[in-house]
């Protein structure tokens, strides 16, 4: 039998596509710059069916690519081989698996299949009273799966971390159709390797993961949401750590945003508005949460006292706060719709990057004049969450300039952006992973014993190479 005859016969005819119209989208990557090839698309609908799928294409040494929402920037899922390769590449997309299994109101957890859309894991855990934190911009279309691929992050990993942090428990399927179930709900468990953590990150490079056990957090009762204007990057840094010290943990996200990128949104998005003027070149937009009513209605005068100071000394020279949940939610609109007016406006070279955070200022004006020294058109676009070091440090065009020109310099801009990654001991895949963007950088940025000793985890799990191939590593 052929491989497509050997899938219907594991998974069903109706979970096999091979038209490729009908997969087409799946096909290109979300940045529409890689476009992939395969011989189906296989949809299976649980763990037992994804480990039938990978026994067969095991069989047939075929090519697997996993694929949930397909909205990450790094094309990690994207099937991109070689034409000799496509009568044998199967492209496993989890839009079936989208079954959230069971919520555990006093362990405070749920386990969900990988398919499951981010935003609904979020509503399921409100409608219990509790509060599932990772959030970020396409989590009306991300999955379960692939933000635990990516390990994930958003706006609030000041407070909550990332999707490793609310990960419990995983099951997952190797690339021999073997079922490794790691699927335990316990936030204590010290027998042994932790090997969840091996998946989590990894971008579908060491099996495919179908269920997680995930860890909610308490709902908040209320919160605070304003928008600071300030006249320099060290005053962003005096009002963090402002608002570090005097609310802790209840400070749960510290966006910077450059004036460029509002200004943006205003442009290329009108139907957005932006509750405030433009006169100053940085803003911070920041949230502090609370866990009742009484604390908010205690804290609020405190935030506004505190900022009346800051104005004071010449720390904030003007400041926003959300008066009701719709102002928040229009403050906070703002702040997400930088990356769609951007793509509207013809894109950017995006970096994905991250410092220690007392490293920020220094990073951001230090490579900033060096990219202006080199490139006379250039026009930054810096936004992203100061409060955990991670910044979307993108490059475009100054204003009636084509596009198009930062892209035939991508690669001259990469390498200055990273040098100075290096330079800062940082990352240059903070959040949306090393995909088959940055295999290169990897090499570069990791010791050549932390590289070769991803290399043989991924030998270990993968031996001939056949999962995600391309991703995370040349070859």
């Amino acid at each position: 039998m052929t491989l497509i005859e050997d899938l219907r016969a594991a998974i069903g005819d109706a979970a096999v596509i091979t038209d490729p119209a009908q997969f087409a989208p799946m096909l290109t990557d979300n940045r529409r710059r890689w476009h992939g090839q395969a011989a189906c698309c296989a949809l299976p609908a649980s763990t037992d069916e994804v480990s039938r799928l990978m026994a067969v294409c095991t069989k047939h040494k075929a090519l697997v690519f996993t694929q949930g929402g397909n909205t990450g920037n790094a094309a990690a899922a994207t099937p991109v081989v070689a034409d000799a390769d496509v009568g044998r590449t199967v492209l496993v997309n989890t839009a079936r698996m989208n079954r959230i299994e069971a919520i555990d109101r006093v362990n405070a957890t749920a386990v969900v299949q990988s398919g499951v859309i981010l935003k609904n894991l979020q509503d399921a855990a409100a409608e219990e009273g509790l509060l599932f934190p990772v959030s970020l911009a396409a989590e009306g279309t991300c999955t379960v799966g692939g933000t635990l691929s990516t390990n994930a992050g958003g706006v609030h990993v000041l407070r909550y971390g990332s999707m490793r942090a609310q990960c419990l428990g995983l099951e997952v399927v190797l690339p021999d159709g073997r079922v490794l179930s790691m699927l335990r709900s316990l936030r204590k468990d010290n027998t042994g390797y932790d090997l969840k953590h091996l998946f989590i990150g990894a971008e579908g490079t060491l099996g495919i993961i179908t269920r997680a056990a995930l860890a909610f957090a308490a709902l908040p009762a209320a919160r605070t949401v304003f928008v600071a204007a300030v006249d320099s990057l060290q005053a962003a840094e005096k009002l963090f750590e402002t608002l570090s010290k005097n609310f802790s943990a209840r400070l749960s996200a510290f966006e910077l945003m450059h004036a460029a990128t509002i200004a943006k949104v205003r442009e290329q998005l009108p139907d957005i508005p932006v509750g405030f003027e433009l006169n100053h070149p940085w803003y911070v937009l920041a949230e502090i949460r609370y866990d009742t009513t009484e604390e908010s209605e205690a804290t609020r005068p405190q935030i506004e006292n505190l900022l009346a100071a800051l104005f004071e000394s010449d720390t904030v020279a003007d400041a926003v706060i959300g008066q009701s949940e719709t102002q928040n939610e229009a403050l906070w609109r703002v702040r997400e719709s930088i990356p769609s007016a951007h793509k509207k406006a013809g894109g950017n070279v995006k970096h994905d990057i991250s410092v220690p955070r007392s490293s920020l200022v220094a990073f951001i004006t230090e490579c900033t004049a060096e990219l202006g020294k080199r490139f006379s058109w250039i026009a930054p676009s810096i936004f992203g969450h100061f409060g955990d070091g991670n910044l979307h440090y993108n490059m475009g065009v100054k204003p009636g300039l084509d596009p198009r020109l930062c892209f035939t310099h991508e690669e001259a801009i990469h390498a200055v952006v990273y040098a100075y990654v290096q330079r800062f001991r940082g990352s240059v895949a903070a959040e949306h992973g090393v995909g088959r963007i940055k295999t290169g950088w990897l090499r570069v940025m990791r010791s050549p014993e932390e590289y070769e000793a991803m290399r043989s985890v991924k030998t270990l799990f993968d031996p001939e190479n056949r999962l995600n191939p391309g991703v995370l590593f040349d070859s």
